[in-house]
């Protein structure tokens, strides 16, 4: 498949695989996920997609205090 990024267009494959959202308070929150993979992908970078996985669950970002929270939907 192809992943069209600001960074420019990426020729991948999707992997679908269980994930752990380790809580520091509360549950960690395990589920399954969808991966788009890329031997062309400019490493370090990284970001987590809506579709397939965070749609998956209810969320906030807090960007001062760099905090992310989460629950299952």
């Amino acid at each position: 498949m192809r992943l069209s990024t600001r960074l420019g267009t990426y020729e991948g494959y999707l992997i679908r695989l269980p994930i752990v959202l380790v809580a520091d308070e509360g549950e960690s929150l395990k589920m399954e996920g969808n991966f788009f993979v890329s031997d062309d992908w400019p490493s370090p970078v990284t970001f987590l997609g809506y579709s397939g996985l965070l749609d998956k669950i209810r969320f906030a970002l807090d960007p001062q205090a760099n905090d992310f929270y989460f629950g299952a939907s």
